[in-house]
């Protein structure tokens, strides 16, 4: 295999690694998202303490969802960080 070959593989691997992470930020968005209205909602009205409980559960939840969806798609197979 020449320089040539091995390069085009190389990028062709490095656009399959940045693809991968965009599907990942896409869904860290939604997430985020998500967050976003709950807290917003939590905002507006006069939760009952279950309520508030329920709701910061679920915001925990969605964040401990991002930042392994983050993590995850940073590291390559070869424990590079992106």
């Amino acid at each position: 295999m020449d320089e040539r070959e091995e390069l085009k593989i190389e990028l062709e691997q490095e656009l399959q690694l940045v693809q991968y992470r965009m599907k990942m930020l896409d869904i860290i968005e939604e997430k985020l998202l998500q967050m976003r209205l709950l807290a917003e909602q939590a905002k507006q009205k006069n939760l009952t303490l279950g309520e508030k409980e329920a709701l910061n559960s679920r915001l925990n939840y969605l964040a401990t969802q991002v930042r392994a969806l983050d993590g995850e798609s940073r590291t390559t197979e070869d424990g590079k960080i992106l």
